[in-house]
Order: C-alpha cells, then structure tokens, then sequence
C-alpha cells in the first residue's frame, strides 16, 4: 500500500474526483448566475404603459441601447416629478434632467476618452450604479434624467409605476445552448471519474487475490475496495471543492451574453457542494464496487481476460432516433412556424439522445471495425490487438470515448460559431453605404437639423438627410449620390426603399421621385459621413444624441455595428466561450486516455510479460497498444464529426426559423480536431514507460 505506484494510483483518483467535482460546481454556480443576472438587471428593460401621464406614482422611461467603440451601452432615460414615489432600483431617486448614475466601468470609460465622443451624450455625474443592479463588473449602464416634453415626445416611452424582477436577458435559445454547452464538459469529466476509479480495481487484483488466498470471503474484499474508494473519493471532493473556489474569479472573468460575473455569482449553496460530495462518494464507491465484483476475483486471482457479451446492433437505435428528431425538429420549425411545438425542447431532448447514443453505439461500431481489420491484420501486433478488442469491444471503446465525445462537441460548436464569421462582414460596393457612414433614424417628428453644425464636427466630411412624405421616403438626387447608392434616375430627387445598414445592394431599390421640394417635409434619417475613425463616428454620435432630436430607441449605427449587435445572440456569444469549453473537455479527455491506455498495460502485464519473455520485442508490445487505440478512434471519430457538423446546422437552423444556416468551420476546429489528435498519440505514447517497466523480464520472473 506503500509503494510510490500505489500512492501515484490514489493520486490519480483523487486528482480525477477533484476536476469532475470543481467543474461541475462552476457550472453549476455559473448556471445560477446567469438567471440572477437577469433579474438584478431587469430594471433595464420595464414593464409599463404607453402614452401615460407624468404624475407622483407614475415614471416615463424609455430604453436606450447606445454604442461606443464596439461596445453597448444599456441606458435608462427617466423623467420623474419632484415628489415622485416610484422607487428605482440603485438609486435614491430619480436623476434630475441633465444629471445621470452610470455604472463604475462607464464612468471609467466615459474618463478615460474626451467628452464629444461619450461624456456629452449623459450631463452631469452625480452618483453610481451598486454592483446589487448590474449584470457583471463590465456593465456598461446608465440611467439619465430627461424631460417631461423630451420623452412625451419618444414613441418608446413608457409610463412605469414599479420595478418587477423579470427574466428578460437569458432568452430560451440562450438557455437551451447553455445546457448543451454544460453537456459538452461534463461527459468527459464523467468519463474521466468512471475510469480513473476503475484505475483502482485493475492495480489491486493481486493484492486482492492475496487476501483471497488468506481467506478472506469475495464480500470482504468487494468492502475492502469500497473503503479505500470512499477515502480517496471524498478526498478528491474536497480538492474539488477547493479548486472551485480557486478558480472562481478566473471563471468569472469569461463574457457570456455581453458581460462577465460577479465572482460572488458563481457561489454555490452549501447543501448543493454537500451533496455533490456525497453523490460523487456514492458513484465512484460503486463503480469500484462493482468493477471488483465482476473481476471474479479467486485465491489464485484473475489471470484470464473478462470476455464481454458481444454489443448487438440495436445499439444504434438511440443514435438514429436522435438524430431523426433533431432533423426533424429543425425542419418542421422552417416550414411551420407558427406550429405551437417547443421546437427548441425538441431539439434539447433529442441532443442529449444523439449523445448518449453516440456512447452507447460505439462498442459495436468498435466491434464492426475489428471484424473487418481482424481480416486484414498480418502482424502480431494486429492479431493480438483485433483479438482484444472482439473480446472486449465495450472496454476498449470507453478508454478512447472521452475523446470521441470532446470531438463531438468541437463539431458541434465550431459548426454553430460559423455564423459568426458571416455576421460580422461589412461588405464594400456600389449601391452600398460607406463603412464609416453613421446612420441616425428617428427623427419623425423633427423638421429639421443643423447640417452645417453637424458638418463641422472634426472628422465629418459631409451629410445627407433623408425625408418623409405620406408614402414614400425621399432623398436629393446629390445625397444620394454621396452615398454611393447605384442606378440613380435623373431626376432632382429619387424615392428611397430598403434599409441603409443592408449589406446586400439588392435590398436597397432606387426609383425616380415626383417630389420638387423637401420644405415641409418630416426628417426620416441623417446620415453623416465620417473619417472612418472610432473618435469622428463617436463625435457625430455624441453631437446627434445631445441635440436634442427625437431618436427614440434608434441609435445612430454604422453597418459595422448593426452587424456587430446582430451577433449578440445566443449563440455567438458562446463563440469563444464554445472552444475554450470543448478545450477543457479535449483535454480531461486525453488525461482519460492516457489513464485508461495505462490501466490496460497494469490490468495484462503478466500477459505481455509472458509475451516479452518468450521473445516478443517492447516495440511490439507497444505496437498493441497503439493498434487498440487506433480502431476505435477511427471507426467512430469520422461519425462524431459528422455528426458534430448535423447537429450545429439543426441547433443554428431550428432555434433560428432557418435566419441562420451552417459555414465552413474555421481555423481553430481544425486545430482543435489537430490536437485531440495529438492528445490521442501523447497518452498513447505516455504508456511506453510503463511497457518496459511492467513487462521486463525480471518483473515476469517475479510474477
């Protein structure tokens, strides 16, 4: 018991137990996290009545998502009487117009850049947002004293009479991918439990068979398993824990739907870590239990290898149902959206299914390989290695299944981040705004602007207005021209149809106008073409907002940054977040394989000792080994990616009404696939030592 093996074996226990407890409770705290976010927040987004009446009991507010520099600003405009009651969440009481509470990263940005570009748009700082209101420490958030006559005027404005808590950030999409995400970690780590547990029974049979021999009955020795079980695994839960409260603030530095955490979010109630610890204790005890049990342990020990029950084809039904319904889920939300079927359970139940079945179908897609290269194989190596394997398909496909499962995932992620890639191209082109065109909507009940003033912003080189008449929206043929729209009649003024943040020219359409004039008309939009640098787009930004101009929610937008807020869904958010996941996952993985490769030389070391010693070379020996690796990785690996790719098209597709569709994968998949792969070959490779170690002659002679 006190040899450095025995201790490195606990070790390795512990070491396992630790990392699938200290995931599991970040997890599960970050899970929590993301719905107390959205309730502290909601004050964001409230609930009221339109075209109310200012009075004591009764707040106008309008919500405003402002920008700068790439990043969104969440603003509150209130107008509030000088006795109101109705209490804002943060704050004493209503700011006064011209006066603002920011939240402490906006007052550090607002610090940290001129006044034009971002100070301007709010007035007077006179206090700060408590963390108790805002999503994360990065929350950029204000809420800003206005006018009665300024938010009267805003066809946003709502007339608020309390602050509900409601959940409005997390939307159902967001939380369907979240869970898959949790799925994607916690298959490897439960894999990585189950084996390095079973790392315990494979080194202990002879110490096992000793105690047989001795006398000691096969229930006391199942006891005697479990026992040691229980101590190493509550040790490892313990770890866990630690190394969860460890690793919490690295955690809670990771943006996830527009914000990172509070470190205090990803605590976990004590009854939860309790019984995690408990079912962790519980799990692993009779894992080890019942791996003793079926060794058939006997004085003499077990020198012959388990056979296994041959896995039948009906294996392969949950993978099929799963992925019929996956498709199926998908198709039927595109051709009948309004059918009242949560597509999006659907597609949840039928992925975990997909999962579970892609375990379950791999030790017969391991057996019908080894059938096949059985056929093939002319070395010993190969001969000795398909044997194995038709003899133990289930054991051989759960040592490499952690990494099956982790290629998965990146598949299915890779996959679903393609769109991110798409969304975030700004393409360049006749008929097509300039890139550094600000865009600014909502001037419906202006007549007009001050242009010239606007023109004379540093880095604003000109400006176009576009107007309103009962049926059409109209610009001068020379603005027109300046935006670079193609095919323009000539005539003094055109009609305009489309959007100017379109990234497609065919979405805009240009016709001849019988409009001779625009006095009288209504302002629709002002467009002010800038530098193309972040401080003129925000000098114009702050100019337009602070001018006292109707925009309502229309915040002036570049087609850059009206792609930009498009990708914040749910599932671009998860982009990066997706890969460092199936990282983690690729790498428990691996640790897995390594772990299960070594196991297997402990468990049949006199095996190939008595092959070593009667002339078998180590390389060959190792040769085995690989070869056993090698099989099942092959035969289900090209599958996992297929399916990966399957299941990112029906999660895109189906949670979306088909508003977005799969791309080619980019770099960083293929360097994922690249180093599961080396992952695969090192923990194969980590196992040569313990070839020559175990199999050496004098160890057998000893035997």
């Amino acid at each position: 018991m006190g040899s450095r093996r025995s201790w490195g074996r606990l070790a390795g226990i512990v070491a396992g137990v630790a990392v699938g407890v200290a995931l599991f409770l970040l997890l599960f705290g970050a899970a929590g996290a993301l719905q107390e976010r959205s309730l502290r927040s909601s004050w964001l987004n409230p609930s009221g009545e339109q075209e109310a009446t200012l009075s004591d009991s009764t707040l106008l507010i309008s919500s405003v998502t402002d920008r700068h520099d790439g990043a969104t600003i969440f603003r509150l405009d209130v107008a509030a009487t000088p006795g109101s009651t109705v209490a804002i969440p943060g704050i004493p009481s209503a700011p006064d117009p011209g006066d603002y509470y920011a939240s402490p990263a906006l007052i550090e940005r607002i610090a940290s850049v001129p006044a034009d570009q971002l100070g301007d748009r709010f007035g007077t700082l006179v206090g700060m947002l408590p963390d108790s209101v805002l999503m994360g420490p990065d929350s950029l958030a204000a809420i800003v004293g206005q006018t009665e006559e300024t938010l009267d005027s805003r066809w946003s404005t709502l007339g608020v009479t309390e602050f509900t808590p409601e959940l409005f950030g997390g939307n159902t999409n967001y939380q369907i991918v979240a869970v898959i995400g949790a799925i994607a970690v916690l298959f490897p780590v439960l894999l990585l439990v189950s084996i390095v547990t079973g790392l315990g029974a494979a080194e202990r049979r002879e110490r096992f068979s000793t105690l047989r021999l001795i006398g000691a009955s096969p229930r006391m020795v199942i006891r005697i398993a479990a026992i040691e079980t229980v101590a190493t695994s509550l040790v490892g839960g313990l770890v866990g824990i630690g190394l969860a409260a460890l690793f919490a603030p690295l955690a809670a530095t990771l943006s996830i739907d527009g914000s990172t955490f509070f470190v205090a979010d990803l605590a976990v109630p004590p009854l939860v870590i309790a019984l995690t610890v408990v079912l962790t204790v519980v799990a692993s005890t009779f894992v080890a239990a019942r791996k003793v049990a079926r060794a058939g342990i006997g004085p003499l020990g077990a020198t012959r290898q388990q056979i296994e029950r041959a896995p039948r084809a009906w294996r392969l039904l949950p993978l099929v149902f799963g992925l019929v319904v996956m498709v199926g889920s998908s198709v039927v939300s595109q051709l009948l959206p309004d059918l009242s079927v949560r597509v999006d359970l659907l597609i949840l139940g039928s992925f975990v299914v997909l999962t579970v079945g892609l375990m379950l179908s791999g030790p017969y897609l391991t057996l019908v390989a080894a059938r096949i290269v059985a056929g093939r194989a002319s070395t010993a190596a190969g001969v000795i290695a398909t044997n194995r394997i038709l003899r133990a398909p289930g054991s051989i496909f759960r040592s490499v299944s952690g990494l099956v499962i982790a290629v998965f995932m990146v598949s299915v992620f890779a996959g679903a981040a393609t769109t991110l890639a798409a969304d975030a191209a700004v393409s360049e082109g006749p008929g097509l705004l300039p890139a550094g065109a600000l865009v600014a909507h909502g001037y419906e009940t202006s007549s007009t602007v001050d242009v010239v003033e606007l023109e004379g912003i540093d880095g604003v080189r000109d400006v176009a207005v576009m107007y309103f008449t009962d049926t059409s929206s109209v610009l001068s043929a020379r603005d027109a021209q300046l935006l670079g729209l193609a095919d323009l009649p000539d005539t003094a003024f055109v009609d305009f149809s489309g959007n100017f943040l379109a990234s497609n020219p065919d979405q805009i359409s240009i016709s001849p106008s019988s409009v001779t004039t625009v006095e009288g008309l209504t302002i629709g939009a002002v467009i002010a073409l800038t530098d193309g640098s972040s401080a003129a787009i925000e000098r114009a930004r702050t100019w337009i907002e602070s001018s006292g101009t109707d925009i309502g929610m229309f915040i002036p937008l570049t087609r850059a940054e009206d792609a930009a807020a498009y990708q914040l869904t749910m599932v671009n958010s998860f982009a990066t977040l997706a890969y460092l996941g199936v990282g983690i996952a690729t790498l428990i993985a691996g640790v897995s394989l390594a772990v299960s490769a070594v196991a297997a030389v402990l468990d049949r070391r006199r095996v190939l000792g008595l092959l070593r010693l009667i002339g078998m070379p180590v390389a060959s020996v190792r040769r085995i080994v690989v070869f056993e690796a090698a099989v099942p990785l092959l035969a289900v690996m090209a599958l996992s990616i297929a399916l990966g790719l399957i299941s990112a098209w029906v999660i895109l597709t189906g949670l979306t009404g088909g508003g977005r569709t799969l791309g080619w994968p980019d770099e960083r998949y293929y360097v994922a696939i690249g180093s599961s792969i080396l992952l695969a070959l090192a923990a194969v490779a980590s196992t040569f030592g313990t070839i020559r170690r175990s199999t050496a002659v004098t160890s057998t002679r000893f035997e």
